[in-house]
């Protein structure tokens, strides 16, 4: 546990420490200094889950940094005090030896604390269910090169005091040195000096990696997004930790995300729109209303479902069957509006639809416009092998071209025409299932009769009178 190491670090530099700025220590002695240590900061360490969970975790995102940062240097502040004051009662230390502990133990907790919360935002940018995708508040509470400056000018502070109170130290004890033993003197001063520099540089060194390893995280979270952007994955977002400039950039981008997600969403609609319209426009041709197109692709969509099509496939079928006749647009008037029966040559300009359909959709790189095209010219195949225009048969059939007819069937056979009147749900069953082989798929029949009530209650949703709405 990082925290861990940082207290044990404290322990050990600081029995280390206080012996060589702190004469009244070594007098104590650094076994007794030790334990006094130890005991002060394991009670600091197991209060800490505590106030973690109440003062850091039941915060906001946004101010669990700071509120790590605060309790971490707090908890310093407390064990450099109880030692401070200890010192000062039990051993009756000046206020210079009472200093030097204190100043130490706060430069300590200084350290711990920026790599806490630093680790805070580590964690929190681990946690997708902390952060709040929606705030593209472009506000930079705390810039970086204030993080930074804050850090070098307390590092430097301390650094500096820490060193003057060893010099100061050293220099009454240079006093009362012998002349022949300066040479010793100087290599010890320069030792105790070496060594606040090196314990200082190594703090300020594991924060620059701590720092740059929430650096990383932050920019291969940012790459990760972008990637699944350019793959079409607009859900992915960047997590948002801290209040900088580089959380500034995670919101933008993550607005920008929205924004293509919303763009995707207004040309989705338009496409099916301009689909439904075209698939509409064929039916009107035919004396028929535009609400046949709605239905039937409604109806496709529920029976793809029962048929174990993939969501994707469901989705393909309700957007393409509304153009499964679009073909009619290339049929003449006196042929497609005829109200007798189509003779000879007739019926096979009638039969042409298909052809003609399926050569308006063709040429498309579109997954739908394929699906679209595929069933356009398979809705008139028969499962026996008697449709037109290939007498395809079985599962030579598409399983859409299998899934479109009996669904436009149905909805032709139960709706009202200019030419005949509209036919009893149980009458457009009873032929359907004795079509069961010959004209349709009879597993998909099955099917179709085992979903009836959710077909007439889409039946009724998408009525004559709903036209408005559906549209």
């Amino acid at each position: 546990m990082r925290v861990s190491a940082h207290y044990i670090f404290s322990i050990v530099i600081l029995a280390i420490y206080g012996e060589r700025v702190c004469p009244i220590i070594e007098n104590i002695g650094q076994l007794d200094w030790t334990i006094r240590l130890t005991v002060v900061f394991a009670g600091l360490f197991c209060i800490r889950p505590f106030l973690v969970k109440w003062v850091v975790l039941k915060t906001h995102w946004q101010k669990q940094p700071q509120r790590q940062f605060i309790l971490e240097w707090f908890l310093y502040l407390v064990g450099a005090s109880i030692l401070a004051w200890y010192n000062s009662y039990e051993n009756y230390a000046d206020i210079v030896s009472t200093g030097k502990v204190f100043l130490g133990c706060t430069t300590f907790g200084f350290f711990t604390a920026c790599d806490m919360a630093l680790e805070r935002q580590k964690l929190i940018k681990g946690n997708l269910e902390l952060v709040d995708l929606s705030n593209y508040d472009p506000k930079v509470a705390f810039p970086i090169t204030a993080k930074l400056t804050a850090i070098a000018v307390f590092s430097l502070i301390f650094m500096t005091s820490i060193m003057f109170l060893v010099f100061l130290k050293d220099l009454y004890w240079f006093i009362d040195l012998e002349q022949e033993n300066y040479g010793e003197g100087s290599v010890i001063f320069m030792r105790e000096l070496f060594f606040v520099g090196g314990v200082i540089l190594a703090e300020m060194t594991n924060l620059i990696f701590s720092f740059c390893r929430n650096l990383k995280q932050h920019f291969n979270n940012q790459n990760n997004s972008m990637e699944a952007v350019s793959k079409g994955n607009l859900d992915q977002h960047v997590i948002i930790s801290s209040q900088d400039e580089f959380a500034v950039m995670g919101r933008y981008t993550n607005y920008m995300i929205e924004m293509l997600k919303e763009r995707n969403r207004q040309l989705e609609k338009t496409r099916q729109e301009i689909i439904q319209r075209l698939g509409r426009a064929a039916e009107y041709r035919d004396n028929e209303t535009g609400m046949h197109v709605v239905r039937m692709s409604h109806f496709s969509e529920a029976l793809a479902k029962k048929a174990n099509l993939s969501k994707e496939q469901c989705d393909l079928i309700l957007q393409a069957s509304p153009m499964h006749d679009v073909g009619k647009i290339g049929i003449p008037d006196k042929v497609l509006l005829k109200p007798g029966k189509l003779e000879g040559e007739e019926w096979t300009k009638m039969q042409s639809h298909v052809e003609v359909g399926a050569a308006i959709l063709s040429g498309s790189d579109s997954e739908l416009m394929q699906l679209a095209e595929e069933i356009a010219a398979t809705h008139h195949e028969k499962y026996d092998g008697t449709g037109y225009p290939n007498g395809l048969k079985g599962e030579e059939i598409s399983i859409e071209g299998r899934i479109v007819p009996i669904c436009d069937v149905f909805d032709a056979l139960t709706s009202v025409r200019p030419y005949k009147k509209a036919w009893t749900v149980e009458d457009a069953i009873d032929l359907i299932k004795e079509e069961k082989g010959k004209h349709f798929d009879p597993d998909l029949v099955d099917k179709f009769v085992s979903i009836l009530p959710e077909i007439l209650e889409i039946k009724e949703r998408y009525s004559e009178n709903n036209t408005q709405e559906a549209a």
